[in-house]
C-alpha cells in the first residue's frame, strides 16, 4: 500500500443496522403473518414476516427457516440481531404496557391485531435502543 492511501475500514454489521434493514424491507417490500414470506407473491423479494425480514437482510434471499441456517456464515448477524429483538421486546412489552405475552419476535409479529406500522416502529425503535446502549451505529 502506498505511504498516501486512505485504508477502508472494515464494515461492521450491528444488530440495530440488520433491524433498521429489515424495517426498510418491510416498508418497501410489504409484511405478513402466520409465515416467514407471503409465498403467493412470486417475488424474490416477497412480503415478510419480522423474522423473514431480518432473514432477508442477513442471507440476501428468501431461506425455508431463517432461524435454522447454523451453517451460513451470515448466521451470526441474524442471530445477533433476533436475540436482540427478543431480549428488546422481553423488557418493553412483557410488562402489560403493550400485549402480555408477546415477548419474541415470533408472537409480537403474529399477535391478533398486529399491523406493519406497528412492526416497523418496533425495529427501528429497538435498533435505536441498541445504538444508545453500545454507543452509537458502527
Amino acid at each position: 500500500m502506498h505511504a498516501t492511501q486512505n485504508t477502508v475500514a472494515e464494515q461492521v454489521t450491528t444488530p440495530a443496522r440488520t433491524l433498521r434493514d429489515a424495517a426498510l424491507y418491510l416498508s418497501r417490500h410489504g409484511w405478513t403473518q402466520g409465515a416467514y414470506y407471503d409465498a403467493t407473491s412470486g417475488s424474490f423479494t416477497p412480503p415478510a414476516c419480522t423474522v423473514g425480514a431480518v432473514g432477508m437482510v442477513c442471507y440476501g434471499g428468501p431461506v425455508d427457516a431463517p432461524a435454522q441456517m447454523f451453517d451460513a456464515p451470515e448466521f451470526a448477524d441474524f442471530e445477533a440481531a433476533l436475540t436482540y429483538l427478543d431480549w428488546y421486546l422481553a423488557c418493553r412489552f412483557s410488562n402489560g404496557q403493550y400485549h402480555d405475552g408477546l415477548d419474541n419476535a415470533y408472537d409480537f409479529n403474529d399477535a391478533k391485531g398486529q399491523t406493519a406500522d406497528a412492526v416497523i416502529a418496533v425495529l427501528n425503535a429497538a435498533a435505536d435502543a441498541w445504538d444508545r446502549t453500545n454507543g452509537g451505529a458502527a
